[in-house]
């Protein structure tokens, strides 16, 4: 993504290029691009709820793409706000392999109780983080705009997950 970077020694600026006709960034230049934990679990809401979603319309596969989405954005809330990273941790750990085990088996009544359960857990870490006054609900529509049943001729095999 950078075309330059230049390395620094300690207490010398680093600035970064984005682009070649783009002025250089300092660090604290690229930071203010990234986004807040607000902007993150916004997107971790909306991809929960497609996920859901899509395994209740047998749409297997794109149920799958939302976990992995789901999976990269929490990556990117302990990156951007490492006071997240034990309850991340935890939630990864506790309450997401059993929703994987039930997306790799389209297996709907498995992975509506391990979704609850995660979601359920979800909101007591709102909780332990100090935001008790976030609570996620799934919406009682599904989202618009997104096929959720299988689509004619798509792949249905859903591929194993790598190791970062």
């Amino acid at each position: 993504m950078a075309d330059t970077m230049k390395k620094g020694t300690p207490g010398e600026d680093i600035r970064v290029s984005i682009g070649k006709d783009k002025d250089p960034l300092d660090l604290d230049g690229v930071g203010r691009l990234l986004p807040d934990a607000e902007a993150i679990m916004s997107m971790v809401g909306d991809c929960w709820w497609k996920l859901i979603y899509s395994a209740r319309g047998g749409n297997w596969p794109l149920a799958d793409y939302y976990y992995r989405r789901v999976h990269h954005l929490e990556e990117m809330l302990v990156t951007v706000s490492p006071k997240h990273t034990e309850r991340m941790r935890r939630f990864q750990r506790e309450a997401l392999p059993a929703v994987l085990a039930a997306i790799f088996a389209n297996d709907l009544p498995a992975l509506e109780k391990a979704y609850k359960a995660a979601t359920d857990m979800a909101n007591v870490l709102h909780v332990e983080s100090g935001y008790d006054y976030i609570k996620w609900e799934l919406p009682e529509e599904a989202p618009r705009g997104l096929r959720l049943k299988p689509v004619p001729g798509a792949a249905t095999e859903i591929k194993p997950h790598k190791e970062k």
